[in-house]
């Protein structure tokens, strides 16, 4: 009997001991499994810091380069000065410096050689006419208005423009302006010299035909050349006439 009951207590103990075994250790797994994470996401942590970290890292370099490639970039054209003939007085004297001539079928390349003239690198004052003539103008008079406040005059001779009575007119008028002047640059796109009017086969020619960039390029200096030779003559018609002025004061005093 005695053995018995010392056998159950035994046994109660035993699974006491058993069950408390099972909590405690029970307990602490679970505590790992839900520490796991944690871990993981703290050693995570320190990634996103470093990625962090790099970035600031990179920012800060590239922060510290953007000085020396301000410094070291070159200034854009158009924070080129202009050249020196454009800021003549002379120039003011008339509205333009580039009359444009076209025929209509060829108004995209017209604008795109205005466009490149009036660009702020380069700045001329472009006359096209579907652009500038005001509406409800004559024409003809606002065409003999433009070609008279124009440095220069460019034609652009194509198989169109040959064949256009209008271009026609408006080249004599501009020959008539200008007749055997540095004023007039025949720029000449797809068609050979040999078919070229008449009254543009004395001149030089600007090609376009090749590479019309450098072509633009060419009529750019050819207009600085007209505005220098515009401002040149105006300056020796007033000598001349400051001279003739004291030549006849002089025989007037005497």
């Amino acid at each position: 009997m005695l053995y018995d009951n010392v056998i159950c207590v035994y046994n109660k103990v035993t699974m006491l001991i058993c069950s408390w075994f099972r909590q405690r250790f029970g307990k602490q797994r679970n505590d790992s499994d839900q520490v796991k994470p944690c871990k993981c996401s703290q050693t995570c942590s320190p990634g996103h810091s470093n990625t962090s970290s790099s970035v600031s890292v990179c920012s800060s370099s590239s922060s510290s380069s953007s000085p020396k490639s301000s410094i070291s970039a070159k200034p854009s054209a158009s924070d080129q000065p202009l050249p020196s003939v454009l800021s003549s007085r002379f120039r003011s004297s008339l509205r333009y410096d580039v009359f444009v001539c076209h025929n209509d079928e060829d108004s995209d390349l017209a604008q795109s050689l205005a466009s490149f003239l009036e660009a702020p690198s380069n700045g001329l004052r472009c006359y096209l006419q579907e652009r500038d003539c005001p509406a409800g103008g004559a024409v003809s008079t606002e065409l003999l208005q433009a070609v008279q406040d124009s440095h220069c005059w460019l034609l652009l001779v194509t198989p169109n423009f040959v064949k256009d009575d209008w271009c026609s007119y408006q080249m004599h008028q501009v020959l008539s302006e200008g007749p055997m002047s540095q004023r007039i640059i025949p720029a000449v796109v797809n068609m050979p010299r040999s078919q070229l009017p008449l009254e543009l086969r004395f001149l030089f020619t600007v090609d376009l035909n090749t590479n019309k960039e450098f072509g633009y390029t060419l009529v750019y200096k050819a207009v600085l050349q007209c505005e220098y030779f515009v401002s040149t003559q105006v300056l020796e018609t007033l000598v001349c006439r400051f001279r003739s002025h004291n030549a006849l004061k002089n025989i007037l005093c005497f």
